[in-house]
């Protein structure tokens, strides 16, 4: 960690204009989109001292006391988006998030080896939208929890992101509705038996893209996910709830059909909740 951190304070510095974007700065949920203008130095102040790398750890020490784990990859989810349209996501508010910081550079396939890994992309080679394929040596927690002998289940929407040790359970679109964030839900809901179940839900980052990650179309699919993730977690039984992401999202202007991005080193793009929990159960 501290190795990765050292690396991004230089490329913030060598990146500095690149690095200026408009952000929401408020810590409580408002009905208006205020964004000043924040620079790298002033987010580097705050970085968080949790990675997502966490989610791996944390999920392989309960997997080896014995728990079962629920692990939630909400893609786009970032710490900004969270806090504008908190008030759309109350269970997931009251779990208290704490602040993470993602993989660089901030993409879904890299996030997502991140998290499976529970190392940096200079280690696990997964370092841009192209890249599939895991570094030799690199053990992804699937493979962990069956070497401790543990059942997993890796639920996905339609596309696989990366080649990983367990291939997923793919979710087309099935109904037109929602993307594919409610075949995700069913295929995840019909898996509850599982040891370790990784549940990915695609549609914030889609819907962020398309309206921006301010908008009132986010915070409806925000709501929506929210409610799975109530559904899910309440029927998990005992062990080990982590809900984060891979990376978040800043508002983009040049095209109108795209008013949502995620490439730079930047708040809005680089910090993602983090949630993990115990959890008891019927």
């Amino acid at each position: 960690m501290k190795r990765f951190l050292v690396s991004v304070l230089l490329l913030c510095t060598l990146t500095l204009s690149a690095c200026s974007e408009s952000e929401t700065s408020s810590t409580e949920a408002t009905t208006s989109l205020v964004l000043p203008e924040i620079t790298c130095p002033v987010m580097l102040e705050a970085i968080p001292s949790r990675s997502i790398t966490s989610a791996f750890h944390d999920a392989i020490s309960a997997l080896e006391r014995g728990e079962r784990v629920l692990l939630i990859f909400l893609d786009g989810w970032g710490w900004e988006k969270f806090v504008y349209h908190a008030n759309a996501q109350p269970f997931l508010y009251s779990l208290n998030p704490e602040p993470a910081i993602a993989a660089y550079p901030p993409m879904t396939p890299v996030g997502l080896a991140t998290v499976l890994t529970g190392v940096q992309p200079e280690v696990h080679g997964i370092q841009s939208r192209n890249d599939r394929q895991l570094n030799d040596g690199v053990t992804d927690i699937f493979a962990e929890a069956a070497s401790l002998g543990r059942s997993a289940i890796f639920v996905q929407g339609s596309t696989n992101v990366i080649e990983t040790s367990l291939f997923p359970l793919l979710s087309p679109d099935a109904d037109g509705l929602y993307g594919t964030d409610n075949e995700v839900f069913v295929n995840a809901s019909r898996n509850l038996d599982a040891d370790l179940l990784f549940v990915h839900f695609k549609g914030i980052d889609d819907t962020g893209h398309t309206y921006g990650p301010y908008s009132e179309e986010v915070e409806a699919r925000l709501t929506l996910i929210d409610e799975y993730i109530h559904y899910l977690a309440g029927r998990w039984g005992n062990g080990t709830v982590i809900i984060t992401a891979d990376h978040g999202m800043h508002q983009t202007h040049d095209d109108p059909q795209r008013l949502g991005n995620h490439y730079r080193f930047c708040h809005e793009d680089i910090i993602v909740p983090y949630i993990s929990m115990q959890k008891g159960g019927n």
